[in-house]
């Protein structure tokens, strides 16, 4: 059975593992897989009649479902008789969509190796598919809703073949460079922002789970012998969460792989063990999210119960040990003040962040916090969202002075490169008479911004170099950032 993958340039822009877990299992059991670039082809037709497929598959979140949907139906229209299956976060939360949807034949719902080789294996051998576990599937009596499976435990994620990246090599994804890895499936942490309460709930086992470090090891030492990787980057969503498994991994990984990594971690989990030995082990980088430099909306509104001293000292950790830190952030959540998002910049600067990245909150149906922003006057769907969240806020969302926020938005990244340029117009702000005066004042720096980008090669510098009168008045108007949290 041959079954083709439908990507874009947005799931592109990381290996995606999900993909490239279940072809390496379709292989391994005789079956084709294929994938697709649409972004890169100018007729999805003709691209799709050439590789002629029986199955296409769309792995979709909730932004992209919709572009997904319309594909599908032109190539449905116009070649008879092949069978869709949608899967991915959108199906598996929204399960509606193939109720609502003619052109979709299938969706699956939670995690799909072994309901997509089931699937496919039925197909080939012309059996009935109608009560594979895990799918929703189409039929002439209507939708058959099957029982979800279980979650794989950690020793069916260990049996499972490494993912196959030569179905996505050559569209700009997996240069044989940077590897990207996962060790872990589930989190434990329930913030308002993400799924993960949903997710939780699909299926039935254990949620939080970790492959063995001898597995991961493989893996990694395959890629090496394979790709000539030079660089690791860990995709779970928090590496840190066990630690004996990192007390073994870690001394292992050092000598065995020896190669640098990235990876996802907690303030609230980060000691000056934990920082140890991930410098021992290789790590230079690591990716926190910040999300807010206010308090009180970190805790009440994102349900993320980390304090700003603690994310302080934290990085304090980090860059002692030359970790360079990502900070993530959010702007325009439910609650948002100019205070706020000008705390949040300032949070950034005093984590001495060598990236820090800025997303306008995008109001995820399902979530949350999604839910939250209907209270805020979110009245739009999905597809009125930006595609990579960059554009501004939402137009319906209510915050108190808007406009001034979104401005402060777009000056971000602008005054934490420049951590001088942030304290003297934070200062302006306070003082211009009047919000007219003070967006015309963030409108100049918008230009400086752009000016600036353009003169730097299309971007803004990446790190900076913090001037030694910034850290004196940081010291003289905030806590020690090197006192532990209480």
């Amino acid at each position: 059975m041959h079954i083709c993958f439908l990507l874009d340039h947005i799931l592109l822009q990381h290996q995606p593992l999900g993909v490239c877990y279940i072809a390496a299992l379709l292989i391994k059991h005789g079956h084709k897989v294929s994938a697709l670039n649409v972004d890169a082809v100018p007729d999805p037709i003709q691209a799709v009649r050439t590789i002629s497929p029986d199955i296409v598959a769309c792995s979709t979140s909730s932004s992209s479902a919709a572009r997904y949907q319309e594909i599908n139906r032109v190539l449905r229209d116009a070649i008879p008789g092949l069978l869709s299956l949608f899967g991915g976060p959108h199906p598996s939360f929204f399960p509606r969509m193939i109720d609502e949807d003619p052109c979709i034949d299938a969706i699956c719902i939670g995690e799909g190796e072994y309901a997509v080789l089931e699937l496919c294996d039925r197909l080939q051998k012309r059996e009935d598919i109608s009560d594979v576990p895990s799918l929703y599937v189409r039929t002439p009596e209507g939708i058959r809703k099957n029982p979800i499976r279980p979650f794989l435990t950690p020793e069916q994620m260990d049996n499972l073949p490494f993912p196959d990246r030569e179905v996505v090599d050559g569209m700009g994804t997996f240069h044989g460079q940077t590897a990207f890895v996962i060790t872990g499936r589930g989190c434990p942490f329930d913030c308002s922002y993400c799924f993960n309460h949903v997710s939780r709930n699909l299926q039935q086992g254990k949620w939080v789970r970790r492959r063995s470090v001898e597995n991961v090891l493989e893996e990694i030492r395959w890629l090496k012998e394979q790709y000539g990787v030079v660089y690791v980057a860990f995709q779970d969503d928090t590496f840190i969460l066990n630690r004996n498994w990192l007390q073994e991994f870690c001394p292992k990984y050092a000598r065995e792989i020896g190669l640098p990594f990235i990876c996802n971690v907690r303030a609230d989990l980060t000691d000056e063990e934990l920082v140890d030995l991930l410098a021992e082990a290789g790590c230079i980088r690591v990716a926190t999210g910040i999300e807010n430099g206010d308090d009180n909306i970190r805790r009440n509104i994102l349900a993320k119960n980390v304090t700003s001293e603690q994310y302080r000292h934290a990085c304090d950790l980090f860059n002692s040990r030359k970790i360079r830190v990502v900070g993530q952030n959010m702007i325009g959540v439910p609650g948002e003040t100019v205070e706020s998002v000008l705390s949040t910049i300032e949070l950034n600067i005093q984590c001495r962040c060598h990236i820090a990245i800025y997303s306008f909150f995008a109001p995820f149906p399902g979530t949350k916090l999604g839910e939250m922003a209907k209270e805020y006057g979110f009245t739009g769907d999905m597809r009125e969202i930006p595609r990579e969240f960059q554009d501004g806020l939402a137009p319906s969302m209510r915050l108190e002075r808007k406009e001034l926020i979104e401005l402060i938005g777009h000056c971000a990244h602008l005054f934490t490169s420049y951590p001088a340029l942030f304290y003297l117009s934070r200062a302006l702000l306070r003082v211009l008479p009047g919000d007219t005066h003070r967006a015309s004042y963030l409108r100049l720096m918008i230009r400086l911004s752009d000016w600036m980008i353009q003169r730097n090669g299309g971007r803004l510098p990446t790190h900076w170099h913090q001037p030694k009168f910034i850290d004196g008045l940081i010291r003289r108007t905030h806590r020690n950032c090197s006192k532990p949290p209480e």
